[in-house]
């Protein structure tokens, strides 16, 4: 595990030169496409990023699956960096990284809101987490650092100068919906990230096990579950809403993706299923009822 971290930190690292910092030269109006809170909303996830080695073909999976629609930037350093939209909404970004050494990365990465990014970093470390990159100024965004967490899972830090994406905008189809901790023990990282974001457990009581649902602001913001099998690795999972799971897994086939958990009535009453991109990237494609 540790090597694979200190492999991503340096993969981490060039993402964060070649996107975000390139990020920070589009305005404000034209990032944004939705209204900001006045003040950041710790605990919450507030932006991600799609890492991935092939630009063109993850435009072609993701339209196809979302409709989504792409606006490319460079940033000062040169850096290529793709802004994501849904009917004109911003939904995420894109962020081109080439194959080191045939390493898998591919990845969706979210973007905790936390008090103060330093302080967060100085409290992962002392928890046995690493920072992988940062802390950092992000042009007139704010500060972010990017973390293994003490269970291996890889997450985004951001402290925003402008307030973070308003808890009135409603998420639906082909949006980020949800955002979940699969953790190696999941008592500990609700500890971890309690902590680090200011977020609060209610414990979801289900046939499968308990579900830690994770609040800030009389929100909630993600969930935390023991991973399902000790070969996984921990990791975050990113949610997409869709109007019918059982439809959009096999679109996500016909478009090159793979299956890895087809619906099914024995898990989240069969609402649910989890596909790799063409390019690697672990997504969970969920017929949202909130």
């Amino acid at each position: 595990m540790r090597h694979r971290v200190r492999i991503f930190s340096w993969m981490l690292l060039a993402m964060f030169l070649a996107g975000l910092v390139s990020c920070t030269t589009v305005d404000a109006e034209r990032l944004a496409g939705f209204p900001l809170s006045e003040e950041p909303l710790t605990g919450k996830f507030v932006w991600h990023d799609l890492i991935t080695d092939d630009v063109a073909v993850a435009r072609r999976f993701y339209a196809g699956l979302f409709g989504w629609e792409f606006d490319q930037t460079s940033g000062p350093n040169g850096g290529d960096y793709t802004l994501i939209r849904m009917d004109g909404r911003v939904v995420a970004g894109m962020v081109h990284l080439d194959d080191p050494q045939g390493v898998e990365y591919s990845r969706w990465l979210g973007y905790l809101s936390v008090a103060d990014v330093d302080r967060a970093a100085d409290f992962t470390r002392s928890k046995g987490g690493e920072v992988a990159v940062g802390p950092l100024e992000l042009g007139d965004i704010g500060r972010a650092a990017a973390i293994v967490d003490p269970q291996g899972g890889v997450v985004g830090l951001v402290r925003s100068r402008h307030g973070d994406p308003d808890d009135t905008i409603l998420r639906g189809v082909g949006e980020i919906v949800w955002n979940e901790l699969l953790a190696s023990d999941d008592l500990a990282a609700v500890d971890f990230y309690e902590r680090l974001a200011g977020l609060e457990k209610k414990d979801d009581v289900r046939p499968a096990g308990t579900y830690r649902v994770m609040h800030s602001q009389g929100q909630k913001r993600a969930g935390i579950m023991q991973r399902p099998s000790e070969e996984m690795d921990p990791m975050w999972l990113t949610h997409f809403g869709v109007e019918n799971v059982q439809a959009a897994s096999e679109k996500a086939a016909e478009l090159g993706g793979t299956v890895l958990l087809a619906p099914s009535e024995d898990v989240r009453d069969g609402l649910l299923a989890l596909v790799r991109d063409p390019s690697g990237a672990v997504l969970a494609l969920h017929q949202w009822t909130e």
